[in-house]
């Protein structure tokens, strides 16, 4: 068995779609649910109290979904949904940003070095990491660990006992676009729809990939933390001041760049045979 066949098991594919749909629907509700609240309490622009509630509500609603639908509907153990442990899970983790750090420093490096961007940072050295520190936290929970254990987790789990990874990578691919456009469209309107659910489609795929590569939720992860982290960072005020000359350069230059590249370079940091076609 190659590292990324999952363990035994199937689902009938009536139970698979009611198992998908909560999985799905839910995460959806407990993000609105969670995003109205921390509006309610402190208004439309984004805070770090707003960001903190949020992160702390997803957090503590979300993985306990996931847990209590592996546990007691699939009568699986956690660990089937690629949460391997210790020091296996840090590497993982670190290779996943690696995936997208790697590539889009390459980017973002041709970009200045070409004139087409100018990068400028107003805030201390000690601010920055401050910063970054910040947004990791924030991230980890709001975004990063919650979303990828529903999606590169547990619906993924679910989707290769029936069928061929690739195809998985797909399906699930497409739940969390219709999961990441639907709760943009209801908080920000229809004129974010193409945009969101082209970047939440594409950035699924990849962290699919990336999670089939690697056998290992941790790598998507990290993958997801990277990018989420960065583009906060660098397109936000709400926590350094950097100047950034042109957004769009700079997303083309970093993100794109990454999540085209990424799957090579999980390729090159997980040795090994890897199962595309045979579900498990």
């Amino acid at each position: 068995m190659s590292r990324s066949t999952p363990q035994r098991g199937s689902t009938a594919p009536a139970s698979l779609t009611l198992r998908l749909a909560i999985a799905t629907a839910g995460t959806l509700l407990i993000w609105l649910g969670v995003t109205r609240l921390s509006t309610a309490l402190w208004g439309e622009g984004m805070s770090l109290a707003k960001h903190l509630t949020n992160a702390v509500g997803a957090f503590v609603l979300a993985v306990p979904l996931v847990l209590v639908l592996c546990r007691y509907v699939d009568h699986r153990p956690v660990s089937s949904l690629g949460l391997r442990g210790g020091g296996q899970a840090w590497r993982d983790a670190l290779y996943g940003a690696l995936t997208w750090l790697l590539p889009a420093t390459g980017g973002l490096v041709v970009a200045i070095a070409l004139g087409w961007l100018d990068i400028r940072l107003e805030s201390s050295a000690a601010e920055l990491v401050g910063a970054i520190l910040l947004l990791v936290v924030l991230v980890f929970c709001y975004e990063a660990f919650p979303e990828e254990l529903v999606f590169r987790g547990y619906v993924y789990r679910n989707l290769t006992s029936v069928v061929a990874p690739w195809v998985a990578v797909l399906v699930q691919a497409v739940l969390f676009s219709i999961f990441g456009t639907v709760l943009w469209v209801v908080t920000a309107g229809w004129g974010v729809f193409l945009e969101r659910s082209v970047l939440f489609f594409g950035m699924a795929v990849v962290t699919g990939c990336i999670r089939l590569i690697a056998g290992s939720v941790w790598a998507s992860i990290g993958f997801h933390l990277a990018f989420q982290v960065v583009m906060q960072l660098a397109l936000s005020s709400s926590y350094v001041d950097i100047e950034v000359s042109d957004d769009g350069v700079f997303i083309l230059a970093t993100a794109v760049v990454a999540f085209c590249a990424a799957t090579t370079v999980a390729g090159r940091l997980w040795r090994g045979p890897v199962n595309w076609t045979a579900p498990g």
